[in-house]
């Protein structure tokens, strides 16, 4: 099976999944206003700038890269850092590392909806037709990218609790958010803005008593799966 098949069989068989169940968020909405904390996304002239840059990174993207942005629509934790670790590991295979993160990725859910709603920014693939569409397609306001928010929130989980694998780590947090461009799903400042969220909802996240215990015990799992030290 050549690249591009395989991508697209990887990408069906990960969109198709549904939770069992909602995760509880560490951090709720009530605990931060993200609408608050970012600026109104660009003016009309702005973003008829970042259209002409989608589509030239469009113009320029391979196919199998395309194909990688599909995949890259699933927001498990394993998509989002295929290869960081390694691939010694599929976390969702363990318990404690896997509710973490499902609690992780509920609280980009909860905190991005309202701003979402309030800027109600027109994704790029909606508002002109000169950008394609290269992922699975949504029309839920773009600003602030939720795919984004949600991998810089997990990043800085993921990197405390293996440095060691930092760089890999936002390596691949930064190729998953460039593939929202490359499917035309977001602008460039859907993007920053999304990091600027999720840095925020880290530095509430990592002050939860529940979300601390949480981390103590995954770290451990997550480690010791990796076949590295105890942290201290």
């Amino acid at each position: 099976m050549t690249l591009l098949p395989r991508l697209l069989l990887l990408a069906a068989l990960a969109l198709g999944a549904a939770p069992a169940h909602a995760a509880t968020p560490y951090v709720p909405a009530s605990m931060i206003d993200v609408a608050a904390l970012l600026p109104p996304p660009p003016d009309a002239a702005a973003t008829a700038v970042e259209i002409a840059a989608v589509r030239a990174l469009q113009a320029q993207t391979s196919e199998a890269r395309k194909a990688q942005a599909l995949v890259d629509a699933d927001e498990s934790v394993d998509v989002m850092f295929a290869g960081a670790l390694g691939g010694k590991v599929t976390l969702a295979t363990l318990p404690a590392t896997s509710t973490l993160f499902s609690r992780v990725g509920a609280s980009e859910g909860a905190t991005t909806k309202a701003a979402k709603a309030l800027f109600a920014r027109v994704r790029p693939w909606i508002a002109t037709a000169d950008v394609h569409v290269y992922t699975k397609p949504s029309k839920t306001p773009s600003y602030p990218s939720g795919h984004t928010t949600r991998v810089t929130l997990a990043a800085i989980v993921l990197t405390a609790m293996v440095p060691e694998r930092a760089p890999a780590i936002w390596a691949r947090a930064a190729d998953y958010a460039q593939s929202r461009v490359i499917g035309g799903m977001h602008y460039p400042s859907d993007i920053e803005a999304g990091w600027r969220t999720g840095t925020a909802v880290a530095a509430l996240l990592l002050q939860q008593p529940d979300f601390k215990a949480d981390f103590a015990v995954a770290r451990d799992e997550l480690r010791t799966a990796l076949g590295l030290p105890a942290r201290p």
